[in-house]
């Protein structure tokens, strides 16, 4: 009783003087442990009178009777497909002639053909490894191009692998190409944008046609100081020198 009583006051000094609680805050705080408490065995119970439930209600002859089953309608399954892969083929057999299915599936899945200036996304979808987010990626970074004029284009989208693009060039064609130009003649600063064209070029283009006026044609580009040729030369069939 006498360590009882000296263990509630160590506790009472403890919550009232080091931590500052006062009477009402140790009353709440108490409350709320015997709350958690009662929580957590309200939930044990519930958890163990589920199991029982559970265990009352096993009916083992009822499982038993079902696994047999399973496992007999398995083996008639199996039993059926060893049969089907081990059927002679000969050559007056009606399959002589026809190749096995998996390759002419893949034989079937290669017989496509795609615009690839013109296809939507659902078309894109549709060929083998390429999926909604490819599909999308392709799409937008065409529009930004202004089209494609060449296959090999295909190679600079992030993510698409090259043998990909090898493996199926001769399933892609070109058919308008290139739908959109560079006016560099007409085009100011804001609309002076393409992937293949850095900041640095585009502004030493625009300050020249600025003081020397519109270009006639590619020998009038290449006057410009600090050109970078092979830059212009990728950018070549994208340029309109309309004036």
């Amino acid at each position: 009783m006498m360590i009882s009583f000296m263990w509630k006051n160590k506790v009472h000094y403890y919550l009232r003087f080091i931590l500052g609680m006062t009477r009402s805050e140790m009353l709440g705080t108490l409350c709320l442990f015997i709350c958690l408490v009662l929580a957590d065995l309200t939930a044990r119970w519930i958890e163990y009178a589920s199991r029982q439930q559970v265990m009352a209600t096993f009916q083992p002859t009822y499982w038993t009777k079902t696994l047999i089953e399973m496992e007999k309608a398995n083996q008639v399954s199996y039993s059926k497909k060893k049969q089907f892969s081990t059927f002679p083929i000969n050559k007056f057999s009606s399959f002589s002639n026809m190749d096995y299915p998996h390759e002419f599936k893949k034989e079937k899945k290669q017989n496509w053909q795609i615009d690839i200036n013109e296809a939507d996304s659902l078309a894109w979808i549709a060929l083998p490894g390429i999926g909604p987010a490819f599909a999308k990626r392709i799409i937008a970074y065409r529009e930004k191009l202004g089209g494609f004029y060449q296959v090999s284009q295909l190679k600079e989208i992030y993510g698409l692998d090259s043998s990909w693009v090898n493996e199926h060039q001769k399933h892609f064609q070109l058919g308008k190409g290139v739908y959109r130009y560079l006016l560099i003649n007409r085009a100011e600063w804001k609309e002076f944008r393409h992937p293949y064209l850095p900041y640095r070029q585009a502004n030493l283009v625009l300050n020249y046609r600025k003081q020397h006026g519109p270009f006639q044609n590619w020998a009038d580009l290449k006057k410009v100081q600090q050109l970078d040729e092979v830059v212009w030369q990728k950018l070549s069939p994208y340029l309109s020198f309309e004036p």
